[in-house]
C-alpha cells in the first residue's frame, strides 16, 4: 500500500510540474502575444489618423486651389461617414486663428471644442490619448497642420503666415474595441486548444511514464533496503522493467547488491574463523560484519597490548578489565594452577560479601586443583546444564553420599579453562544470575577468543619468570641460555601442537668472530656479542624466545608463525646485525655480519630437537655459501640415514 501511494505521489509530483510549467510558458506566451496585439493595434491606428489627416490636408489644399473651399462641408460629411466604416467614431476640422484672420471664421463646427485642441493650436504638437475601460478601448489623436514651403504646395502661395506657423488641426476618435475583442477571442480559442492538447498530453505522459516511476519507486525501495544492509530485499523485481538504460540500472543494481552480499559473507565467515565464533546476526549484512570486524580489530588490539606487558600478572589484569569492564561481569574469579597442582586466586570480582574464605569457590582447591572440574577435566563447566556440576563451588547445597538428597545453586556459574603450554594453566569463572543467563552464554565465544590471545603471551611471560626463578639468563647478552632450552622446550612444543601452529627455530652464528678475539681481544669480542644480541633481540616479537646457544651461536625461537615466515625474520636480523657498525676500544670501527639457518617445525622437522639440528645444518650450508646470509632448511642437505 505505502509503495503505491509513492508511485502515485510520484507521478502526481512530476505531472503536476509539468503542467504547471506548461502553464506557465502558455500563460508568458499569451501575455507576450496580447501585448504585442495591443501594441500593433495601437500603431496601426497611428498610422491610419496619420494617413487620415494627410488626406484632409491634401484634399483642403486642392479645394483651396480650385477655388471651390465653401464646399468643403460636403467633404468633411462624407469623411465622417467613410471613416466610421474603419472604426473612426470622430472626425472633426479646427480653424487656426491665423486662418480666421486672414479669411474670416469659417463654420461652428472648425472652432477648438476643448482645451485639448487650443493647445494644438497654440502650441503646434500632436496630442495622443489612449483610454480603455472594461467595455471600450478608444484611441484620440489630434495633428496639427503647419504651413510649409516645401514640398508639392506651398502653403504660402494661399495663406499670409509665415513658415511653419500652425494653421489648423485635424481630431480624430478611433474605437478600437473590435481588436481588443478579437485578440481576446484568439487568446480564448488557443487557451481552449492548449488545455485539450494538455490533457491528450497528460494521458500520454501518463502512459509513457508509469514503467519508469515503478522503476524509479523499486530502485528508491532497493535503495533504502541496500542501506539498511538487508541485501535480498535491495533486490529490484526486474519483471516490466523498461528494456533500456534505464532497465539496466535495476539489472546493475541487482548485480551490485547479489556481489556485496557475496563479498560481505566471506568477510564475515573468514573474520569468524580468524576469531573462533560467529557474532548473533541479523537481517543487516552492513551491521553484522562492522560488529564481527570491530570484534576481531578489538581482540587485535587486546593482542597487541599484552604482548608489551612484561609480566603474567599484567596479563591477567587485562583479561579482568575485558571481564568487568567490557563484558560487565561483576562476579567473577581468575585461578591459577601451579606446577605443584594448587589452585590460588589471582584476581576476584564480588558484588557481595563471600565470607571468610574469600571465594567463590572452597577452599580445599587451593590444596588439590583436581577438586577443580573445570581444571580437572580441562573442559568448560555450566551450572545450568547440571545443577551442582561442581561439588567445590561454595554456594551450592550437594549431597555427597548419593541418597538423593536435593541439589541446588545459590547462583549460576560458568568455569572455562585456559589452556597455558599444553595444558590447564589458568580458570575463568563467570557468576550470574538467571535473568542474565542467555546474555553470559551469548558472550562465551567472545570471551574465550581474549583467552585463546592471552594463552601463548601468559605462557611466554610464565616461562620468563621461570628462567629468572632458575637463573637461565645469559649474563653477558640477558638472553636465555642452553638450559632453559632443555627445561621449556617441552612446553613450548605442548603449546605450538595444542594451538596448531608453527614455530621457526632459528640458528645464528656471528661470522669471523674468532678474528676479533685473535685481533682485538675477549673483552671486544664480548662488545660484539652484546651488539648482536641486543640486534637481535630488538628484530623479534616479544613473545619470541632469544638463546645464547654457545660461545658466538644464538638459537631464537619464533613463537605461532605462519609457514615461510621464519625466513622473513630470519632476513630482518641479518641486515640489522649487518647494518650496525660497532665502535671498539682504540676508536676501530667493526662491520660485522652474521650466518643463520632456519627450520620450522612441524613443516620441515616434527621432533624439536631434530628441528635445531636442521637449522644448525643449514647454519653449515650458509657458512659454505659465503656467510652473511640466510639459508632454510631442505631435505637435500642431510646427508646422513637417520637423525
Amino acid at each position: 500500500m505505502v509503495r503505491k501511494t509513492k508511485s502515485k505521489s510520484i507521478k502526481i509530483k512530476i505531472i503536476s510540474r509539468i503542467i504547471a510549467l506548461l502553464v506557465i510558458l502558455f500563460v508568458i506566451v499569451d501575455i507576450i502575444f496580447a501585448y504585442s496585439f495591443r501594441q500593433e493595434s495601437i500603431n496601426e491606428a497611428k498610422i491610419r489618423s496619420q494617413t487620415i489627416a494627410n488626406i484632409v490636408r491634401d484634399s483642403l489644399t486642392s479645394l483651396m486651389v480650385m477655388g471651390v473651399m465653401q464646399n468643403r462641408k460636403i467633404f468633411i460629411s462624407r469623411l465622417k461617414k467613410d471613416a466610421k466604416r474603419v472604426d473612426v467614431q470622430n472626425i472633426s476640422i479646427i480653424r487656426g486663428s491665423l486662418v480666421n484672420k486672414q479669411f474670416g471664421k469659417g463654420f461652428k463646427s472648425e472652432e477648438p471644442a476643448n482645451g485639448y485642441q487650443e493647445y494644438v493650436l497654440t502650441a503646434g504638437k500632436k496630442i495622443e490619448k489612449l483610454n480603455e475601460t472594461f467595455n471600450t478601448v478608444k484611441y484620440r489623436v489630434i495633428i496639427p497642420y503647419k504651413a510649409t514651403s516645401s514640398g508639392a504646395v506651398d502653403c504660402l502661395m494661399c495663406h499670409k503666415v509665415k513658415s511653419g506657423a500652425v494653421l489648423g488641426a485635424i481630431s480624430l476618435q478611433m474605437n478600437l474595441t473590435s481588436v481588443r475583442d478579437a485578440t481576446f477571442r484568439t487568446i480564448v480559442s488557443t487557451s481552449i486548444i492548449f488545455f485539450v492538447f494538455l490533457i491528450v498530453l497528460v494521458l500520454i505522459f501518463f502512459r509513457f511514464l508509469s514503467p519508469y516511476i515503478s522503476l524509479f519507486q523499486k530502485i528508491e525501495s532497493g535503495l533504502e533496503n541496500l542501506k539498511d544492509g538487508d541485501m535480498d530485499k535491495a533486490l529490484v523485481d526486474e519483471k516490466g522493467v523498461p528494456d533500456d538504460e534505464a532497465g539496466k540500472v535495476a539489472v546493475t543494481l541487482n548485480e551490485t547488491s547479489k556481489s556485496l552480499k557475496e563479498i560481505l559473507s566471506d568477510i564475515e565467515s573468514k573474520v569468524s574463523t580468524l576469531i573462533g565464533y560467529t557474532v548473533v546476526k541479523t537481517d543487516n549484512y552492513l551491521k553484522d560484519t562492522i560488529k564481527i570486524i570491530n570484534e576481531l580489530v578489538r581482540i587485535y588490539n587486546f593482542k597487541r597490548v599484552i604482548e608489551k606487558d612484561r609480566t603474567k600478572n599484567e596479563i591477567i589484569k587485562r583479561i579482568e578489565g575485558i571481564v568487568k569492564d567490557y563484558m560487565c561481569f561483576e562476579n567473577y574469579t581468575i585461578y591459577e594452577v601451579g606446577d605443584n597442582n594448587k589452585m590460588a586466586v589471582e584476581t576476584l570480582g564480588s558484588k557481595i560479601k563471600l565470607g571468610a574464605d574469600d571465594m567463590w569457590c572452597k577452599k580445599s582447591i587451593t590444596a588439590d586443583g583436581d577438586l577443580c572440574r573445570a581444571k580437572r577435566t580441562g573442559s568448560d563447566v555450566d551450572s545450568l546444564n547440571f545443577s551442582c556440576i561442581c561439588p567445590s563451588f561454595a554456594f551450592s547445597s550437594f549431597d555427597e553420599s548419593g541418597a538423593g538428597g536435593a541439589c541446588a545453586n545459590q547462583f549460576n556459574y560458568y568455569c572455562i579453562p585456559i589452556y597455558i603450554g599444553g595444558k590447564v594453566g589458568a580458570i575463568l569463572q563467570l557468576i550470574f544470575d538467571d535473568d542474565v543467563a542467555d546474555f553470559v552464554h551469548w558472550m562465551i565465544p567472545y570471551i574465550k577468543s581474549y583467552l585463546a590471545e592471552a594463552s601463548p603471551v601468559i605462557e611466554s611471560r610464565k616461562l620468563m619468570e621461570l628462567l629468572k626463578e632458575q637463573s637461565i639468563v645469559d649474563q653477558l647478552t640477558g638472553m636465555y641460555n642452553r638450559r632453559f632450552l632443555d627445561e621449556s622446550s617441552e612446553n613450548i612444543i605442548a603449546g605450538i601442537n595444542r594451538r596448531g601452529t608453527n614455530l621457526g627455530v632459528l640458528m645464528l652464528d656471528i661470522d669471523h668472530f674468532k678474528e676479533v678475539n685473535d685481533k682485538y681481544g675477549h673483552d671486544n669480542g664480548d662488545v660484539v656479542l652484546k651488539n648482536v644480541s641486543k640486534e637481535i633481540k630488538k628484530s623479534i616479537r616479544s613473545s619470541d624466545i632469544a638463546v645464547r646457544f654457545g660461545g658466538e651461536e644464538f638459537i631464537a625461537l619464533l613463537i605461532d608463525i605462519k609457514e615461510g615466515e621464519g625466513i622473513v625474520i630470519a632476513e630482518k636480523i641479518r641486515k640489522a646485525v649487518e647494518s650496525s657498525p660497532l665502535e671498539i676500544a682504540g676508536g676501530v670501527v667493526l662491520r660485522k655480519t652474521i650466518s643463520i639457518g632456519v627450520c620450522e617445525y612441524p613443516i620441515d622437522s616434527d621432533k624439536f630437537w631434530q628441528a635445531v639440528k636442521f637449522a644448525d645444518v643449514a647454519l653449515y650450508e650458509a657458512k659454505e655459501n659465503g656467510r652473511n646470509r640466510v639459508v632454510r632448511f631442505s631435505k637435500d642437505m642431510w646427508k646422513e640415514e637417520g637423525y
